[in-house]
């Protein structure tokens, strides 16, 4: 009997907790449901716009390197003349030759001697003139020193001392009157050349040819020229240096 109560006792007992688990099963069941039925008051968020893309700014262009301007050539001035004048026998001041080679352009308007020497300080001398009455004409002036002239003269002369030039069109001839001197040129070849000369004076004609690389007399004569003869030219620039008293031609033969 007692062994029937107490398997009564636990069989009411394991009821009772059946029903309360049940109960607890079915109350939470319920209370999902509820919040499932039940909708919640806050909206469903809206998607966010996607942001639109920025404009990458383009590249700059890089400067184009701009061209350095080309330094512009300074022209070298032309020394100014020396001018000198007088009257009669005179030993000028000294002064300075505007370049190494120049060209003295001298007058005289007398009846007796014209004569003409130039001096350095170094004490170089060089005869440059030796007439009688008028006198117009030009020779050259080497040294680029202290120089100073000495002149025999009757009348009114003239000195202009300038530098010399090129004159590239001398190498195919000279010509003029009197005594005369051509600006520098470079002789078609170096070596001895054939020229034809001419000369219509009564005094000499003497015709000198002076290269860098030295110095050739190809006329000294007396007098009327007509003929030929070699011209000797040696490394250039070159010059002529005519003395005559008439009208004369030099040409290549």
């Amino acid at each position: 009997m007692q062994r029937f109560l107490g398997f009564m006792l636990i069989s009411l007992l394991l009821l009772a907790c059946g029903q309360t688990t049940g109960q607890n099963i079915e109350s939470a069941a319920n209370e999902i449901q509820v919040a499932q039925a039940v909708p919640t008051d806050k909206p469903t968020p809206k998607p966010t716009a996607k942001p639109r893309p920025t404009n990458t700014p383009r590249p700059t262009a890089k400067p184009k390197p701009t061209r350095t301007p080309r330094p512009t050539a300074t022209a070298t001035p032309i020394p100014e003349p020396v001018i000198l004048t007088g009257v009669g026998q005179t030993v000028t001041d000294a002064f300075m030759p505007p370049s190494p080679v120049s060209i003295i352009k001298l007058t005289h308007t007398g009846r007796r001697n014209f004569i003409v020497k130039a001096y350095t300080d170094g004490g170089d001398e060089s005869y440059l003139v030796n007439e009688i009455g008028n006198y117009t004409g030009s020779r050259v002036l080497y040294g680029d020193s202290s120089s100073f002239l000495e002149i025999n003269a009757d009348g009114e002369w003239t000195a202009e001392i300038v530098p010399i030039g090129f004159e590239a069109a001398a190498a195919n001839g000279f010509s003029g009157t009197g005594d005369m001197v051509s600006g520098l040129f470079m002789p078609s070849k170096e070596g001895p050349i054939p020229f034809q000369f001419s000369h219509n004076g009564d005094s000499n004609f003497i015709v000198q040819v002076t290269c860098q690389g030295g110095m050739d007399y190809a006329q000294n004569e007396i007098g009327a020229v007509d003929g030929s003869a070699i011209v000797k030219f040696s490394e250039g620039p070159c010059l002529w240096d005519v003395q005559a008293d008439g009208a004369w031609t030099i040409s290549p033969k």
